[in-house]
């Protein structure tokens, strides 16, 4: 039974250590992890932006030119 427990208990450290270097998540500041969340989904959100703003760009300017032909 203690060794359940302790396999469980390392189990869990490795599952932190594991956590904190995949996203620098502090495990004490949720909080900070919910940001830190938040802002990454806002940087993919303004990437998709500005790459579909940049597609009709290229179709307006597409159909310009096929309207100047």
């Amino acid at each position: 039974m203690s060794d359940d427990i302790e396999q469980a208990k390392e189990r869990a450290d490795d599952s932190l250590e594991y956590e904190k270097a995949q996203g620098g998540l502090q495990a004490d500041d949720p909080l900070a992890a919910i940001k830190a969340l938040r802002l990454e989904q806002l940087a993919v959100c303004r990437l998709k932006t500005t790459q579909e703003m940049q597609r009709m760009r290229d179709k307006t300017q597409s159909n310009k030119d096929d309207a100047a032909d």
